[in-house]
């Protein structure tokens, strides 16, 4: 009976070499499945990348857009025509198309009339050489009086 308190109290003082075996396949299993979900977080991260600029971009050009209006060339800005496709590019990777047109406007609206306007801007972007042009469409709509019209 003297052994067995004496087993007991030496057991109590470390691991066997199972238990040690058994903690390293746990935590190496976890590290494993901690770097997975990293690696797959910096690929989303990178994947989204483009398109968060894009969005970024378009908000930008739409913003000016209905502030500013565009510029026409001698130094003076006026509200974005109607019925024409304008467009631009910010860089290499990045372009836009812009257009305004009228939204359920009755033909027969006299100049000065408020008038619905539709105002749609496409970002397209490229993630590499090569590929197709990715899209974002923005859209909004602005009150603004109906143009005089042209004489003819």
């Amino acid at each position: 009976r003297k052994h067995r308190p004496f087993a007991l109290r030496t057991r109590a003082h470390g691991f066997t070499l199972l238990e040690i075996l058994v903690a390293t396949a746990v935590m190496g299993t976890a590290v494993a499945a901690l770097f997975s979900l990293l690696s797959g977080a910096l690929g989303n991260a990178s994947r989204l990348q483009a398109p968060s600029r894009a969005l970024l971009l378009g908000q930008s050009r739409m913003n000016e857009l209905l502030s500013a209006g565009v510029e026409t060339g001698v130094g003076t800005l006026m509200a974005m025509p109607l019925d024409q496709k304008l467009q631009g590019r910010w860089d290499e990777q990045y372009r836009w198309e812009a257009q305004a047109t009228r939204w359920n406007t009755p033909p027969d609206t006299a100049p000065g009339q408020p008038v619905l306007v539709r105002i749609a801007l496409d970002v397209f972007w490229k993630t590499q050489p090569g590929k197709l042009e990715k899209k974002l469409s923005l859209e909004t709509f602005q009150l603004r009086p109906e143009p005089p019209r042209p004489i003819q």
